[in-house]
């Protein structure tokens, strides 16, 4: 199953660079991909964009883990 959502909220929103930096979306997708059951993540910083290709895991559980690093979806 993939799925695209926005999200609202990323950590690094209110850095001194103020530059939503890639590193941070690569961060977070490294950390998502970690969660039984998620097959593949892309975060699209600029766009506000984070799509999950799902393989078994509960879209529920991979929002609670994204909200647990700082996202909101």
């Amino acid at each position: 199953m993939v799925t695209t959502c926005d999200y609202s909220y990323l950590p690094c929103q209110f850095c001194v660079g103020k530059n939503h930096c890639e590193q941070c979306g690569e961060d977070i997708r490294k950390s998502l991909m970690g969660v039984d059951g998620v097959a593949d993540v892309r975060m699209d910083v600029p766009a506000r964009k984070l799509t999950l290709t799902l393989d078994g895991a509960d879209f529920d559980d991979v929002c609670d883990a994204a909200e647990v690093l700082g996202v909101f979806l």
